[in-house]
């Protein structure tokens, strides 16, 4: 045993039974979205698919799960900071030495992943998961009011660059069907995720190593909006809300019915203006100054307040007679690190080129099927795995490394 586990012997690994089994259903919903929106990452969100049936998937998508899912989250990430910190605080034990040890492994395991796909999210985590030891005794009230303030960094950064906005001959390339068929075309061709073995996609990716996220603060999904979900996680944890969901089942309510209908008006606002103007979230576009920032607006906080809105909403289910429906979510969610890095293997041997050789090649509603199966599947393994182990292979990994010792792996009969 190591001097760091001797000095912390009430610190340790949660068992099963002490999980707040309502968010693990959160996780495991935000999980299906992550993986629906990264496999839209190789070729299906490209306005080269034209067909009816893809635009309905991609609005599902873009409507439902686009920045959603990663807000989520990204605040499921801020909330375990702040239960694991209380945790801490209540067995005596530390918390500094251990949740540094924990962000490193992650970061480690990032490295890992991000060979396969380049997209990785653990490193960045690692890394912004440490700015949240600033806010470990700043009050609850600052810091909602920093998350809220970084949200509203992209709509007025967007906006302040409205003016010089790209001319109407490169938006019209940049949205123009045919073009992109053709640029589809071309990465068919020459892509190392189309053309390369295992070794050449493991070189390409290998520029995302370490990630960079100062180096462009801009956009929905940037590092200063994640951080902001963590800090609205951070919140919620310090308010012990899901700590105690009977005496805080009023406001769930509150924030399930606000974050769904705000967060559907907003994406409502969001379609409308793109039919209307021409206005993209992700693409240059030809939509004016002020159309741009009510859609960023929209965007922004709309994105967050469905994302609120789905993690209240399943909470509640979860405490109710209708728990059936979101039972199954609950092993995802347990598992949640094995899930995701199970998510790249499957998506990578459907699209890279030494596998199946799919990449560039499927529109969005073929996607969004693969999604829903590769879900599934998850859904019954992850289902037989908790019936017989304590965690997930690369959970108890984790915990073996962060503790220095090794947890018990199997179900006790």
């Amino acid at each position: 045993m190591t001097a760091l586990a001797r000095s912390v012997p009430s610190m340790g690994p949660l068992a099963p039974g002490q999980r707040i089994t309502a968010i693990d259903m959160v996780r495991g919903f935000a999980l299906f979205g992550v993986l629906l929106v990264n496999m839209y990452n190789f070729g299906a969100s490209s306005p080269a698919w034209t067909d009816p049936p893809d635009r309905w998937a991609f609005s599902v998508m873009r409507v439902f799960f686009e920045t959603k899912s990663w807000r989520l989250f990204s605040f499921l990430f801020g909330l375990g900071f702040s239960i694991q910190m209380l945790r801490a605080t209540e067995r005596g034990g530390g918390f500094l030495g251990i949740y540094l040890r924990r962000i490193v492994i992650l970061f480690v395991i990032g490295m890992g992943h991000a060979l396969f796909y380049d997209g990785d999210i653990l490193m960045i985590y690692a890394i912004l998961g440490l700015g949240l030891l600033a806010f470990q005794r700043v009050s609850p009230r600052v810091i909602l009011v920093v998350s809220l303030s970084l949200l509203a960094v992209f709509p007025i950064e967007r906006a302040v660059r409205a003016f010089g906005s790209p001319s109407a001959s490169t938006v019209a390339e940049a949205s123009d069907p045919a073009a992109a068929r053709a640029r589809l075309e071309e990465a068919r061709r020459s892509h190392p995720y189309a053309v390369g073995s295992i070794v050449e996609v493991w070189r390409s990716n290998s520029d995302a190593i370490p990630p960079r996220p100062l180096q462009d603060l801009r956009g929905p999904e940037s590092s200063l909006a994640l951080f902001a979900m963590f800090l609205l996680g951070l919140y919620v944890g310090r308010r012990r809300i899901f700590q105690d969901l009977d005496r805080h089942r009023r406001l769930i309510r509150r924030v399930c019915g606000w974050g769904l209908g705000l967060g559907l008006l907003g994406m409502a606002v969001e379609r409308g203006l793109n039919v209307t103007t021409g206005y993209t979230v992700f693409r240059a576009q030809v939509a004016g100054a002020m159309p741009q920032l009510v859609g960023d607006v929209a965007f922004a906080f709309g994105s967050t307040a469905l994302a609120l809105g789905y993690a209240a909403g399943i909470t509640l289910l979860a405490q109710s007679g209708a728990r059936r429906l979101v039972a199954p979510l609950a092993p995802v969610g347990r598992l949640a690190l094995s899930v995701y890095l199970g998510q790249t293997l499957l998506f990578t041997t459907l699209f890279y080129g030494y596998a199946f050789d799919q990449v560039f090649r499927l529109g969005p509603a073929a996607v969004t099927a693969y999604a829903l199966l590769f879900f599934a599947l998850q859904i019954g393994i992850c289902a037989i795995w908790a019936r017989h182990f304590r965690f997930g292979p690369m959970e108890w990994l984790w915990r073996a490394l962060t503790y220095g010792r090794r947890p018990p792996f199997r179900v006790a009969a």
